[in-house]
């Protein structure tokens, strides 16, 4: 593809690179009407020799003249007086330095260059930023995937246990019923019972062994995941969306997260749920330095831990605060205008549908300034987090919230919009959780607000 139609595909950024490039002295009409000419000579060499700069100086005003017949056969007068004037505006400055024309086309065709190479360059980082991310996504999705199937797999060898359990138990019990039995067993059965109760209880410790072994493994996975998604992926959520509260690209929607998220506190709340069923195994049987005794504690302290730091870490706000008439400025609120602002709850779990009221208190927290004004929030501020229709999403919207400023003592008024300043203020979300012994203060904090 020829230079000149390369550079007209780029972004508006660097279009306005190529615009300063050109003036009166040399126009951009030039550059466009005479493009594929203008690219086929090397306007380096012809700047270094004077003769020839002379000869191609006039082959120029030939094209020049070649498009003004063009355009007289398309009727286009307007055009045919621009290339006219562009004419005699060169004849004016080059005529008698035909050199200089020569630099000028020279050193703009070199600029175009260095401007696409730098265009390509960033547009490369962002292809290679994208691949980055498409893998990165592709790899937490794999460990996701390996973490269920070890908690499916941990669920089998349970059940697997349980049978186990309840043969051994079974075969125990029928053993000392037929030792007291008048025509029980010979000593040779007896003894070969006994040998098979001995055997089967080498593969119930075994079994024991390897199914909290899995547990374990399922928690050190659900660790990894949760700390990649609460270190890495969260916070660059974030940055996307603060980048286009600015201006910047369109934020990435939340789905991805949320199944992450939920991914992990569901494998977790199945762990604490098989760590219970390996509990009344214990009650049923145990024996010295039985593993179901000797961990589960820790296990269930874990597991614990691990679900309360997802939560902990799963309110967001997914629409920042924003006025419906002005759609295109987040952030920027004015007093008595209407304002929305939408949460999300990234863990989507059906048991806590209903479960989870939000507050809205303004300006919690904050350090105030000097001359920092207080505002009130008027409208309801506070909702209930429910699953939506269109989306399944466990999510609250504030849809009419106002703010008022505070009167000050000795002013009349202090209504009026409010002014971009230093003065920044924001919102912040609260709510608790009360579930499957759990106490969880839950917070979440909205960009800052003007």
């Amino acid at each position: 593809m020829a230079q000149w139609c390369q550079l007209q595909l780029l972004e508006s950024k660097y279009l306005e690179q190529v615009d300063q490039l050109y003036d009166d002295s040399f126009p951009m009409d030039i550059r466009q009407y005479l493009s594929k000419w203008i690219e086929s000579i090397d306007w380096e060499n012809v700047a270094v020799q004077d003769s020839l700069a002379t000869v191609r100086f006039h082959d120029l005003l030939a094209q020049l003249d070649d498009q003004h017949s063009r355009f007289a056969l398309e009727n286009n007068f307007l055009l045919q007086h621009n290339i006219r004037k562009i004419k005699r505006n060169l004849q004016d400055h080059f005529q008698e330095d035909p050199v200089h024309m020569a630099m000028i086309i020279s050193r703009n065709l070199k600029e175009e260059q260095r401007i696409l190479a730098a265009a390509k360059s960033i547009e490369t980082d962002r292809e290679n930023t994208h691949t980055s991310m498409v893998l990165e996504k592709q790899k937490l999705d794999n460990k996701v995937k390996d973490m269920k199937n070890k908690v499916q797999e941990a669920d089998q060898n349970i059940k697997s246990l349980e049978y186990l359990q309840d043969e051994h138990d079974f075969k125990l019990n029928t053993l000392k019923n037929r030792e007291h039995e008048i025509n029980g067993l010979t000593p040779k059965q007896l003894e070969h019972e006994k040998l098979l109760i001995v055997e089967m209880c080498f593969k119930l410790k075994f079994k024991r062994g390897e199914v909290v072994g899995q547990l374990a493994e399922v928690l050190n996975m659900a660790e990894a995941v949760q700390s990649d998604l609460i270190s890495e992926e969260l916070p660059e959520w974030k940055k996307r969306q603060q980048s286009s509260c600015i201006g910047g690209p369109p934020n990435a929607c939340l789905d991805q997260l949320q199944n992450w998220f939920t991914a992990v506190a569901e494998s977790l709340q199945q762990v604490r749920q098989q760590l219970k069923e390996l509990q009344e195994l214990e009650q049923k049987y145990t024996y010295d330095n039985d593993p179901i005794t000797q961990q589960k504690g820790l296990l269930e302290g874990r597991a614990l831990a691990l679900f309360r730091n997802i939560l902990e870490h799963s309110l967001v706000v997914e629409r920042q605060p924003c006025m419906p008439t002005h759609p295109q400025r987040p952030l920027v609120l004015k007093t008595q205008v209407q304002f929305t602002v939408k949460l999300r709850f990234l863990v989507k779990l059906q048991e806590f549908n209903y479960q989870l009221k939000v507050k809205a208190l303004f300006d919690k927290d904050v350090t105030e300034k000097k001359g920092f004004r207080k505002f009130n929030i008027l409208g309801t501020n506070t909702k209930v987090m429910n699953m939506e229709e269109s989306n399944g999403s466990l999510a609250a919207e504030f849809r009419h919230l106002q703010l008022k400023e505070q009167k000050v003592a000795g002013n009349r008024t202090n209504e009026g919009p409010l002014i971009v300043t230093e003065e920044l203020h924001c919102i912040c979300f609260e709510s608790e959780l009360n579930q499957s012994g759990l106490e969880l203060k839950l917070e979440a904090i909205s960009l800052p607000i003007v």
